[in-house]
């Protein structure tokens, strides 16, 4: 399969991905910032922090924001 070149919107690493890492979230290696892959269904940021969240998701792995609800939840389990 081919490659999908793009740069991280943080640092501007060059990156490559297969074209089936499509739309996943990944870590770039360089900053750490979490990114979408470009192409296919896009990840959609956060209406709270901004951060990619998966294609579906309702709930923010990085801030806790509940889409549904439209609010932060606690996520704290412990």
């Amino acid at each position: 399969m081919p490659d999908i070149e793009f740069n991280c919107p943080n640092c501007n690493q060059t990156l490559e991905a297969s074209e089936d890492m499509a739309g996943e979230v990944i870590e770039c290696p360089a900053c750490n910032e979490q990114i979408a892959v470009p192409g296919g269904e896009e990840a959609n940021p956060c209406p709270n922090c901004g951060e990619p969240m998966d294609p579906g998701a309702v709930l923010c792995v990085q801030c806790g924001f509940h889409t549904g609800l439209g609010r932060q939840i606690d996520t704290d389990l412990g």
